[in-house]
Parts: C-alpha cells; sequence; structure tokens
C-alpha cells in the first residue's frame, strides 16, 4: 500500500494515523471530513464529502474513530461512496508476527507487540504500546486501549471495547459489545453487552450517554 485516503478528520486520534503512514511512507491522498472541525496535521489534505467525487477511487480508505459504533459508521459512509476499504495499516514501530492475520481497515498503532497465530477481524483499532498474545481472536470492530495486555488464547467478540491499561488473563472469553473500563484486570469470562471495572472486574452499570465514550465534538 502505497496511498491511502484517512476517513474522518475530526477524530483526535486521526494524528496517530498521519504518523503512522509518515513512518510507514503511505502517501495520504486525502482526509475526509465528515461534520465538525478537522483535526489533520495535513490540513491542505482535508476534503469535505462533496469533493469525494474527485478522489482516485483505486486508493483504499481507513476509517480513524475510536469508537467500534462511530468506526461503524464511518466505514459504512465511505463504502456507499464507492471507496475501497484498506488492507490493515500497522505501523512499522510494531512487532507484529508474521504468522498473525490482521483484517481490513485495522490499524495497529506504534510500539505494539502481536503475538504468533494471533487473527483480527476487519476494522480493528489497536492503539499505543499493546500486548496482544498468542492465538487471540479479536471480532470486527473491536477497540484497544493504549496500554493493554491481552494474554494468549483470549477471544474478544464483535464491537467490544477494551479501556487503556487494561489486562485480559489467558483463555478468556469477551463477547460481543463488552466494555473493559480502563486499568481492569480481567479475570473471567465475560458476557455480550456487559461493562465490567475494577480488579478483579466485576460488572457494574453503565450509561455509554453519559460516559468518556460520548463526547460532543469527538469521533
Amino acid at each position: 500500500m502505497t496511498k491511502i485516503i484517512l476517513f474522518g478528520a475530526r477524530s483526535p486520534l486521526i494524528v496517530e494515523f498521519e504518523e503512522t503512514c509518515r513512518r510507514a511512507a503511505i502517501e495520504i491522498a486525502a482526509a475526509v471530513n465528515v461534520a465538525g472541525a478537522p483535526r489533520t496535521i495535513a490540513t491542505e489534505r482535508v476534503v469535505d464529502l462533496t469533493e469525494l467525487a474527485s478522489l482516485d477511487r483505486t486508493i483504499p480508505f481507513i476509517a480513524c474513530a475510536f469508537g467500534p459504533q462511530r468506526r461503524r459508521e464511518l466505514v459504512s459512509l465511505a463504502l456507499s461512496h464507492d471507496l475501497r476499504l484498506a488492507d490493515a495499516l500497522l505501523d512499522p514501530g510494531s512487532i507484529v508476527a508474521r504468522s498473525s492475520a490482521p483484517g481490513r481497515g485495522t490499524y495497529i498503532n506504534a510500539g505494539c507487540v502481536i503475538g504468533g497465530a494471533a487473527k483480527f477481524g476487519d476494522n480493528v483499532f489497536i492503539n499505543r504500546s499493546c500486548s496482544v498474545g498468542h492465538h487471540v481472536l479479536l471480532g470486527d470492530f473491536v477497540t484497544i486501549g493504549p496500554g493493554t495486555t491481552i494474554a494468549g488464547n483470549v477471544r474478544i467478540g464483535t464491537g467490544s471495547i477494551v479501556g487503556a491499561g487494561s489486562t485480559i488473563l489467558p483463555n478468556l472469553r469477551i463477547g460481543n459489545n463488552a466494555i473493559i473500563a480502563a486499568g481492569s484486570v480481567v479475570r473471567r469470562d465475560i458476557s455480550d453487552g456487559v461493562f465490567v471495572a475494577g480488579n478483579p472486574a466485576v460488572e457494574k452499570s453503565f450509561n455509554l450517554a453519559e460516559s468518556s465514550l460520548t463526547v460532543t465534538g469527538e469521533e
């Protein structure tokens, strides 16, 4: 991959994608701004949705939002404009096992270590300095916060979020759309749609609309 379109220029995380592209010598053809003020470093690359017709459709895109739901929306919007999903974007500052298999649209930020035979779905987001063990399976649209440690043989379902600095012990199963709070230590399986926090992590009540995952003007 020599060129890429960054989709979601309002996201504060777009600067991480930009830095990875620079380190990997990938040209940013455009940074698509869907709504709000763009937060790109390369402001000259910003284009609005109304300008998509001018883009080269052979250049693939990647969605830049942190939250699984917003990332899903951006991917759907880009595909509806006949853009093509990129292969995984891997920061050259990470160590990714040759036997691993990151899905399309997946982003692995700098300083990560990805173990052997790990397999990720499409549009996964793994932030800085994460350790992902051998035989880990991540579903589509999973988000892994910075500094997280996931031990071997863990499965995390579609759309789940693992907060910054969390630890997930080996051989566990995390359901779909689960949320693990930052700094948690997960010692048992987690069901679909459950929010857990603490050490050991236990189920707690959660209001998405009032959480830090829902901030006006953020992606």
